[in-house]
Order: structure tokens, then C-alpha cells, then sequence
């Protein structure tokens, strides 16, 4: 089975809407009476109501700026590791199971790429039309896809994916649906 959702974030809540299912709610920092492991330091909180009374997970900072996905009662779900915070050319995001797994997804694959190569043209007629007319330009992004792979398979078929409209695709083997969420915030949640 397939899960798709998407993140919707706004000024007063921040959540992830799977399809054909309840929301997912993110909070900043652990929910209330519930300590975290020696060495984390809390991030945010996937939670099955706003309120944040019946987590799903906690993700939480680590030693060298990793975050751990824990469960509520600190069971370690996987590790995140994002790129640096200088923007380089195809940024690695990496998701470590605890069997040892690793899947690493890169902004621009292929196919995306070459649609980004096919578009250009008309991205820079639209950008020449934004510079003549009176209209404010908003921040204009490459329509590039991520996708989180084992290194080595190029050609296996993704566990997570990110479109360019920014729905995540999650296949129903390999990957917890809780650290799917965690990824999709940690890639745009504020550093």
C-alpha cells in the first residue's frame, strides 16, 4: 500500500495531510512531561491531535547535528541527516534504519531535470514578463523531484519520494510511515 501526503504549512499550524486519513499536527519541541534521552535536544513533535497529547514521534537533535526519530516512549525509529546549511549544487538528505539501511535522496532527479531543461525557456520568458510588468516576484524554484534511494541501486525503486509540487509518495515496504513525516518536515523545517 501507498501513502501520500502533503505538508501544509500556515502562520498558526504546521501539519502533514495524508491522503484519506486524519491530519498529522507539528509541534515545536516534546510534548509536555515527556523527557527525552541524555544528549537530545528536542526539535518538534509529530502528534495525532493538535493539542499534542498522544504523540506519534518525537524527533530530536543529536550529537553533530543529527536528528533521532524516537517513538513516544524513545524507541529509536531512524536518523536524519540533512545537508549543510550552505546550499550546494544537489543537496543529500540521508534516512539511517536502525538494521543498518540507508537511503539517500538528492534534489534534481533525472527526469526532473530534464523537464527543468525543457521548461527554461518558458521560466525565463514568465521571468521577462514579471521584470516588465508592475507584478511582485515571488521566490521561483527549478520544478526538480527527490527521491530517497539505497546508495549503490540507482535504478530500485524509491521508498520516499517528493514531487515538485511537494507531495511525498511513501511505498508501503521498508519504511516507517512516522519517519516518512519526520523526513518531509526536517527537509523545510527552519534550522
Amino acid at each position: 500500500m501507498t501513502l501520500v501526503f502533503t505538508r501544509h504549512p500556515d502562520a498558526k499550524r504546521y501539519e502533514l495531510r495524508p491522503r484519506g486519513a486524519a491530519a498529522v499536527h507539528v509541534l515545536r519541541g516534546a510534548p509536555d512531561g515527556r523527557p527525552l534521552p541524555q544528549g537530545h535536544k528536542p526539535r518538534f513533535t509529530l502528534a495525532a491531535d493538535p493539542a499534542g497529547t498522544s504523540p506519534l514521534a518525537v524527533i530530536a537533535r543529536k550529537d553533530g547535528g543529527r536528528l533521532a526519530v524516537l517513538t513516544p516512549d524513545h524507541k529509536h525509529l531512524a536518523e536524519l541527516r540533512l545537508p549543510p546549511r550552505k546550499k550546494r549544487w544537489r543537496p543529500t538528505y540521508e534516512i539511517h534504519l536502525p538494521d543498518g539501511t540507508v537511503l539517500r535522496g538528492r534534489e534534481g532527479t533525472a527526469p526532473s531535470l530534464l523537464l527543468c531543461l525543457v521548461l527554461l525557456p518558458v521560466v525565463l520568458l514568465y521571468l521577462v514578463a514579471l521584470a516588465l510588468s508592475d507584478s511582485p516576484a515571488g521566490t521561483t524554484t527549478a520544478p526538480l523531484r527527490t527521491a530517497w534511494k539505497q546508495p549503490g541501486k540507482p535504478f530500485s525503486r524509491a521508498a520516499l519520494t517528493e514531487s515538485a509540487r511537494g507531495r511525498f509518495r511513501l511505498r508501503g515496504d521498508g519504511l516507517d510511515h512516522r519517519v516518512a513525516y519526520a523526513q518531509a518536515v526536517a527537509k523545510y523545517w527552519e534550522r
